[in-house]
């Protein structure tokens, strides 16, 4: 069982709120708080405790945005006929 600090639970949920009003009408706030959850996940033990808010924050905040990318164009080439 991992132990968690009620600071960092405090700035996960003020990174949630955070991220949830940048992108609010663009996402649903249960994929954006999944989002972060994971994130979070990610980051824990690999990086020191007081850079969890900005980290979380970056990280999360490109992983949002690149859902919304809209994916690459596929090039279809169909061969001319002879």
């Amino acid at each position: 069982m991992t132990v968690r600090s009620h600071r960092a639970d405090d700035v996960v949920n003020e990174v949630g709120v955070w991220l949830a009003g940048e992108f609010a009408g663009r996402l649903p706030a249960g994929e954006i708080d999944r989002v972060v959850k994971l994130t979070r996940l990610d980051l824990e033990g690999s990086i020191a405790s007081e850079e969890l808010g900005e980290m979380l924050h970056r990280l999360g905040r490109a992983r949002l945005q690149r859902i919304l990318e809209p994916a690459p164009a596929m090039q279809l080439r169909i061969p001319r006929a002879r």
